[in-house]
């Protein structure tokens, strides 16, 4: 049986498809990367609209909900039928979009993305490790890179707030970025993804996100956490209330990470677990965490 009161919640991650409207490259060809990650990843490989979305969070308090691009070819067309959602289902209420910081139509798609009310921030992958099976991004020193830079002064420039997707080992080279543009919204996806789960590596992680949340324009989203540390209470703890304790509620926001956490359990399943392990925190630090910083950072009172 649930746990109540139920919260009220905007779930600040989740992921939409449409395989007739959007093409999808790591569909069309199987990824290794994605199929290591999770050995049933395609099951979530079929179209998940708006009505399938709130039938699977049913049942609890969603008030409003950010979607994020799903490794579109396209990230254009992508954006166009979530707006189209948007317009037609009064959900999502914005959507992270994907972007090429190097490539030469930047300018011209952030432009675009001005032109779409749905769009309040953009993302591209940067995951980059040894083990080539755990490559998400498409080289290992974008985030230093000058030209890289200059695009990311174009995103700035829009006002966008950026995800920002590194692992936790990565995080140090990202100190030059965040240094640099002060202004701009920064969202740590997947609580800074640890890939060492060992006590040692949940030691680094942690001297790591404390390093990062020294920015004050850093927030952090955890989502994916079935998928990183395992679907129950107990698995999750340590690392939710570290990233709470380091960053504080105010600059924490809840994810579903829908559909694909779908996989691992359900969405009251997952807040239930998120009840459990911020029992200690107040009423009002709790709504920071469950809405409150998401309103904040993507735009949404």
């Amino acid at each position: 049986m649930p746990l109540t009161p139920r919260p009220a919640l905007v779930d600040a991650h989740h992921h939409l498809l449409n395989l007739e409207a959007v093409e999808y490259p790591w569909i069309r060809q199987r990824s290794p990367v994605l199929e290591a990650l999770l050995e049933n990843y395609y099951d979530i490989a079929c179209d998940y609209s708006v009505p399938d979305y709130l039938s699977d969070v049913s049942g609890e308090r969603l008030v409003k909900s950010v979607a994020c691009e799903f490794g579109a070819a396209d990230a254009v067309a992508e954006a166009e039928w979530v707006q189209r959602e948007a317009d037609d289902h009064g959900f999502p209420h914005a959507f992270i979009a994907g972007v090429d910081l190097t490539s030469p139509t930047l300018a011209d798609v952030l432009a675009r993305y001005r032109d779409m009310p749905v769009v309040r921030a953009v993302r591209q992958p940067l995951y980059w490790a040894d083990d080539p099976l755990k490559r998400l991004g498409p080289r290992p020193d974008l985030v230093t890179d000058p030209a890289w830079l200059r695009g990311f002064e174009l995103v700035a420039a829009h006002g966008f707030t950026w995800d920002l997707l590194l692992y936790d080992e990565q995080l140090p080279a990202a100190h030059e970025l965040l240094r640099s543009f002060p202004d701009t919204r920064f969202v740590l996806e997947a609580a800074g993804w640890p890939l060492d789960l060992s006590e040692d590596g949940f030691r680094r992680w942690e001297e790591r996100l404390q390093a990062v949340s020294e920015h004050p324009n850093v927030t952090v989203k955890a989502q994916g956490l079935a998928l990183l540390f395992g679907p129950s209470a107990e698995r999750i703890r340590p690392w939710v209330r570290s990233v709470v304790r380091i960053f504080g509620p105010r600059r924490c926001m809840f994810a579903g990470h829908f559909p694909v956490d779908r996989l691992l359990w359900s969405f009251g399943e997952l807040v239930d677990a998120l009840l459990a392990v911020l029992d200690e925190l107040s009423a009002d630090a709790r709504a920071d965490v469950f809405s409150g910083c998401a309103v904040e950072q993507y735009g949404l009172a």
